[in-house]
């Protein structure tokens, strides 16, 4: 039990702390580096190409021959971020500290932690990407507070959390420079950036003050019950406290926020209720709609000295819970109220859904570009690779390969956002319709199509294993679409009968190129084809696309 209290403890400061990440990183000059037999370059080749080559410059750096990298900077509590890029059948070793190994692979999976003892720890699933494609590994570390040890607070890689509070055990000083080490084939890396964290805590609070009201409930808008407060006075903390034996109350600190030295800070309010945080007689964070507990922050830059603070606080239906925290670029965040006011909050069970023998299709809300889209289905598949597809816009949305779905917003107490969350590392797509009637070849795609006129969704049929194949009516036509998932990516197939001008979309990005013949790169996904087809490669509003003639089927697949 204590073990999984601990655990949740940390996931929870892990996740307060991703309240604090609009600090900039410092970025590590390529001239950082002891380079060994790494070598400074401009650009390379996809491993793709028949002859994968290098030029020279100073964008990134690249190897293809066996040989460690060794930064000049030394880390002891960081958090760290970098791009890397395999080639076909290679595999890299990055060291924290210089001595604690992570993998970088596409042999076995990546984000394997190597033990002193010779065995590994596997990350929660395989997160890596395809040969050829960027990645990104983030982590966060620090000296564990007990023993010779480290704890890797968090490693999360393609958006993927595969690691959280783990401890390694350590040997000598906790510090030392970050490394790379080629194993085999060709690794690139690029836009290393690093923040270092210390102990300090420069901000605090003082000569605080309270005033205390007695409040209607949600009919009034929890408005006060009269102007005078109930009780007033000398603050000694920042605390509810001062709302016991009221069932509804208003809650009004001020006092200084005490600043140390000239920087960035941001202040975290995290309450169960509404609040409002005021520095300097600016509003920095207005009274909050919401009243369940979900902390928002506010970015300031702050001179040394005293600066006003007003803090308002007001309970509503549940038990009341008040916090607010200090954090800086290179400071955790840490409270500036008392420990009696803000408990742990309660764990919630992750609801998730996997595909174990058959097919799962989950129908939800998505999030997509920052609008909610409303007619999806998700399908999740054995084979380990799903997808999500809007069946307004016969478009897909997003795959993925790994984990299937995250479905607690779905189910969890109310389940008001109802919305599906990938788990595996994915891919996006534009989410525009896949098929179109065009004067020509030359006629833009539509960015959407009436879903009640244009192109409206039929119905959908099972195969023997389960798959979905859509059937839609475009302007009279018959479309029928099915996506196959596989250990690769997905299979798209696309046809239509008795139709004139018809054009399918293939992908969209902000650059599309050939790889090879049948093998585009949009982006950072592949697009492959028959290689005697000839998809066309064309400008559009979000940079370029792949169309193709759309006479009878059209078949490709996508992988990352």
């Amino acid at each position: 039990m204590y073990l999984r209290f601990l655990a949740f403890f940390m996931l929870y400061c892990a996740s307060l702390q991703s309240y604090a990440q609009g600090f900039s990183m410092n970025k590590l000059p390529l001239s950082d580096w002891d380079l060994g037999n790494w070598k400074q370059v401009e650009s390379v080749d996809n491993p793709f190409k028949k002859k994968a080559s290098f030029v020279a410059g100073n964008k990134f750096l690249f190897t293809n021959t066996a040989g460690k990298m060794t930064s000049k900077l030394t880390t002891a509590d960081a958090k760290v971020r970098f791009e890397f890029m395999l080639g076909n059948n290679s595999e890299a070793i990055f060291y924290i500290q210089g001595k604690h190994a992570i993998v970088l692979s596409n042999l076995r999976p990546s984000g394997t932690i190597l033990l002193k003892d010779g065995g590994v720890k596997l990350p929660n699933q395989n997160a890596g990407r395809t040969a050829g494609l960027w990645q990104t590994l983030e982590l966060t570390f620090s000296e564990a507070s007990f023993g010779n040890a480290i704890t890797l607070e968090k490693v999360v890689l393609n958006d993927v959390l595969i690691h959280q509070g783990y401890v390694l055990a350590s040997e000598g000083k906790n510090e030392g420079p970050i490394v790379f080490e080629n194993k085999s084939g060709s690794v690139a890396v690029k836009d290393l950036e690093y923040l270092k964290y210390n102990n300090e805590k420069p901000l605090k609070l003082s000569g605080l003050s309270y005033e205390l009201y007695e409040t209607f409930d949600w009919d009034k808008q929890f408005a006060k019950k009269k102007e005078t407060p109930n009780d007033a006075g000398k603050a000694t903390e920042l605390t509810k406290d001062y709302g016991v034996g009221f069932n509804r109350f208003l809650l009004v600190f001020k006092g200084d926020l005490e600043v140390e030295k000239d920087g960035s800070y941001s202040l975290i309010a995290d309450c169960a209720g509404k609040s409002a945080l005021i520095v300097d007689g600016k509003e920095v964070l207005p009274m909050s709609d919401e009243s369940y507990r979900k902390p928002r922050i506010a970015y300031l830059d702050l001179k040394k000295g005293k600066h006003s603070i007003e803090m308002k606080y007001i309970k509503v239906w549940w038990k009341a819970e008040l916090g607010l925290f200090a954090a800086g670029p290179e400071i955790r965040p840490y409270a500036l109220h008392s420990e009696t006011s803000l408990p742990t909050p309660q764990a919630v069970g992750e609801i998730d859904i996997q595909p174990k023998n058959e097919v799962e299709m989950v129908r939800s809300f998505v999030m997509f570009n920052g609008q909610k889209r409303t007619h999806v289905i998700s399908i999740g598949s054995p084979k380990g690779s799903h997808y999500t597809y809007d069946l307004d816009q016969a478009a897909l949305l997003y795959a993925w390969r790994g984990d299937f779905a995250d479905v607690t917003e779905m189910f969890h107490e109310r389940g008001e956002p109802q919305l599906l969350e990938a788990k595996g590392v994915k891919t996006k797509f534009s989410g525009k319709p896949s098929v179109a009637v065009l004067a020509d070849a030359n006629a833009p795609m539509p960015d959407s199509l009436d879903a009640y006129k244009t192109l409206v969704f039929k119905s959908y049929s099972l195969d023997s294993e389960g798959l979905p194949t859509y059937k839609f009516s475009l302007n009279g036509t018959e479309i029928l679409q099915k996506i196959t998932p596989d250990t690769e990516g997905v299979s798209v197939t696309t046809s239509a009968s008795n139709g004139a001008n018809l054009y399918c979309k293939l992908a969209e990005g902000k650059s599309v190129s050939m790889i090879e013949k049948g093998r585009y790169l949009v982006d950072n996904q592949y697009i492959l084809v028959d290689p005697k087809a000839k998809p066309i490669i064309r400008s559009s509003k979000a940079g370029q696309e792949i169309i193709m003639p759309l006479s009878n089927a059209v078949s490709y697949s996508v992988s990352w």
